[in-house]
């Protein structure tokens, strides 16, 4: 009788022991889905708003630039109106690359400094939470449903701290 008190106290405690292992996993790993975080975090909604007002202004001052090419085109009487003509649309189209190119180092720059405080936040999370590991969601392939999920936490931390990253066209030279 005594044994099979033994190993029935056995069997509850390794099966306790095994689940005290399991929600220590659970409490110790987390999963996060970054592209959310930049997606609704104000930071992330405020770059995206800049890049797209600052889209639209190049837009726009690159058609007034081509409206000009067109009616240069529509009044050319000369072979050196015809060169001036190609060399204005070369121009424009210079200039085009030139913008496209400092609107994604500039979209860059603001990402880079969004990641940055994105692992800020992260890591305040973890160490308020007791959390060992983060995993971003795209990374794993199963998390069972009670793996903590850090996402919104993160998310309401950043629009706490950084709110909004300015977006900053660098001249070229």
């Amino acid at each position: 009788m005594n044994f099979s008190f033994f190993l029935i106290f056995l069997l509850l405690f390794l099966e306790n022991g095994v689940n005290c292992k399991e929600s220590y996993v659970s409490s110790g790993i987390a999963i996060v889905n970054l592209k959310e975080i930049a997606l609704q975090s104000k930071a992330g909604k405020d770059i995206e708003k800049q890049i797209s007002t600052i889209n639209d202004e190049e837009k726009k001052g690159l058609l007034d630039l081509e409206e000009n090419i067109k009616s240069l085109e529509f009044n050319k009487k000369s072979n050196s109106d015809a060169r001036r003509i190609e060399e204005a649309q070369l121009m424009l189209y210079d200039a085009a690359r030139q913008k496209k190119s400092q609107i994604a180092e500039a979209y860059r720059v603001a990402i880079s400094t969004l990641e940055n405080e994105i692992k800020k936040i992260i890591a305040k999370v973890c160490q308020k939470n007791s959390i060992k590991i983060v995993i971003a969601n795209d990374a794993v392939v199963y998390a069972d449903k009670d793996c903590q999920d850090i996402t919104n936490e993160v998310v309401l931390g950043i629009d706490v701290s950084c709110p909004t990253i300015k977006v900053e066209l660098k001249e070229r030279k």
